[in-house]
């Protein structure tokens, strides 16, 4: 790849309608995730479970979730682990059909919105009666599967939901006691926005570094490292893209720094080196790093807001 740099690029969904008589497996994945169902409301007998049943009857009526006619109606599944959804195979019949148009599909680990705020995967439209829309969500990793149609007083209806994929077996890792929180070095590497991502959703945020003391345990950690580092870390560092002051991710104030005077990058992320004790730089936003996440929220502080429409998406970019 030489000195090329990888990006995170928008890559639509690809949803492929096809003739189906029953409800037929995806042929590349071995066995349908199962787990448990709820939904915002429910229609008279038509419990969010009939939705992973096992039933194609063509009596809609007796065989489907449905709910009853409200504002943002939502249908969730909950697995029974963390997995990497690859299909997402979804059987309506007759009425039902129309029900489904508009519907967003959401894969995640946050319950956040009842759990409709976690990174999207595809949105399905409207299609003719009788044919199953299979939905490619290319690994994205998540314990609930949402489907949420975003409209003031509607139904919605789900015949069969069948989800395909495998266990996301969890990245290395190190740990240890900071000062009044816990620091986790990631051997996963991802762009710095997934990387925050990452740490909000297992653990708190990016990691924070209020003094000498807590760098000092940090360089430590790092020179006890497992597992190869990249030659930097990412933690919560980030700087407004208008403006040329840095602030923590976490809302704390930035009251310690310890810049790399050299660092050229034009960049508003920053990490800290690998191999050169105390040292923090700016890095080039999409580069994949091993990242430093923290749990424990400190006092006071206030996260500060972040929204990358790349999150889903196998790529990062800034």
């Amino acid at each position: 790849m030489g000195s090329s740099r990888l990006i995170c690029s928008f890559i639509g969904v690809l949803i492929h309608l096809r003739e189906s008589p029953g409800c037929s497996a995806a042929s590349s994945i071995d066995v349908p995730l199962r787990g448990s169902a709820v939904q915002s409301s429910t229609y008279t007998g038509r419990s969010a479970a009939l939705a992973i049943d096992g039933s194609c009857s063509p009596q809609w009526e007796q065989s489907c979730a449905h709910t009853f006619q409200v504002d943002n109606p939502w249908w969730r599944l909950q697995l029974d682990g963390v997995y990497r959804v690859s299909v997402i195979e979804v059987t309506n019949r007759n009425l039902a059909m129309e029900r489904l148009d508009g519907v967003e599909i959401h894969i995640g680990n946050s319950l956040g919105n009842n759990g409709n705020d976690n990174p999207r995967c595809a949105i399905i439209h409207d299609v003719p009666d009788g044919l199953t829309q299979t939905v490619h969500c290319w690994g994205m990793e998540g314990m609930y599967v949402n489907f949420y149609k975003p409209f003031n007083y509607t139904y919605l209806a789900l015949c069969e939901v069948k989800v395909y994929g495998e266990l996301a077996p969890p990245p290395p890792s190190i740990s240890t006691p900071g000062v009044g929180m816990n620091v986790t070095l990631v051997g996963k590497r991802l762009c710095w926005s997934d990387a925050l991502f990452y740490c909000r959703d297992y653990h708190w945020d990016l990691l924070i570094l209020r003094g000498p003391v807590e760098q000092e345990i940090v360089d430590h950690l790092v020179a006890r490292a497992p597992f190869p580092l990249t030659s930097h870390l990412w933690v919560g560092l980030r700087r407004s893209i208008r403006g040329s002051s840095w602030f923590w991710m976490s809302g704390d104030p930035m009251d310690f720094t310890q810049w790399d005077e050299a660092s050229q990058e034009s960049s508003p992320c920053g990490g800290i080196s690998s191999s050169e004790r105390s040292t923090w730089r700016q890095r080039f936003c999409g580069e994949h790093l091993n990242f430093i996440c923290f749990t424990g929220p400190t006092e006071g502080a206030k996260k500060v807001r972040f929204y990358s429409t790349t999150r889903v998406k196998p790529t990062c970019k800034n």
